[in-house]
């Protein structure tokens, strides 16, 4: 999934003005969007405990009771897992692209408009923070588009925006990795790396989409999501509508 022609035109990458960058990936909305990720875990502990608690008081008095508690304790914790494992981040997600819609709106020029039905919520995810543990690890976040018509693909970040024409782009390929040390199935993640031309040299943007949707999303659904976005992008780059 990936081309190696040569750049014959060069991208264009800006700064977002100052009076309109910088609203999205703030300390307080990365801190709220990991509270709203990390959520699950203290609520399943909290019911998990407060179940078995009450099914060991209810036990001499109520052995059916003493039941129900326990097995409504144990289900507590087993949900939050199950939500922490396959929807964690749609909430935080969800928050974020709130608080870009509302940023972006206000923006006098911008490359892709939040309300864009073509528009797609991403990351821009660094090589340098792939497999480490962090709070936030995307440098910039934003809305991706790639444009038919103009045949470009634009990137309105909360930070940066990039215009890239189809000619630009000398390569467009899915790569994994791993967090952590961690080496099972679900801490797999897959990134879009989209390399291309500038006046300066060579320069890559690895993008991820962002889960919006309450629906499981593990590593295979990951990669799906990323192979999909890099295959439109090829399909674009070929011609293809």
């Amino acid at each position: 999934m990936a081309t190696s022609c040569l750049a014959t035109v060069h991208a264009e990458i800006a700064a977002v003005p100052q009076n309109e960058a910088g609203y999205v990936l703030t300390p307080l909305n990365i801190w709220i969007a990991a509270a709203l990720t990390l959520g699950p875990i203290p609520l399943g502990l909290i019911g998990g405990i407060k179940g078995l608690a009450l099914a060991i008081s209810l036990y001499s008095r109520s052995p059916p009771a003493a039941a129900l508690a326990g097995l409504i304790g144990i289900g507590c914790g087993f949900a939050s897992l199950v939500v922490l494992v396959s929807f964690q981040h749609a909430l935080a997600s969800r928050f974020l692209r709130w608080r870009a819609n509302r940023a972006f709106t206000g923006r006098l020029e911008p490359l892709v408009r939040p309300d864009d039905p073509d528009a797609e919520f991403v990351d821009f995810l660094p090589r340098s923070h792939w497999g480490y543990k962090m709070l936030e690890p995307a440098i910039d976040i934003g809305f991706f588009k790639i444009e038919h018509r103009r045949r470009e693909l634009l990137f309105e970040g909360d930070l940066k925006r990039y215009r890239i024409p189809f000619e630009s782009v000398t390569a467009c390929q899915v790569e994994d990795f791993t967090v952590g040390r961690e080496q099972w199935e679900v801490e797999r993640r897959s990134v879009t790396v989209l390399t291309f031309g500038t006046s300066t040299g060579p320069r890559e943007v690895p993008l991820v989409c962002r889960q919006l949707d309450f629906t499981p999303r593990g590593a295979a659904e990951r990669r799906a999501q990323a192979d999909d976005l890099c295959n439109r992008i090829l399909t674009a780059l070929n011609g293809h509508v």
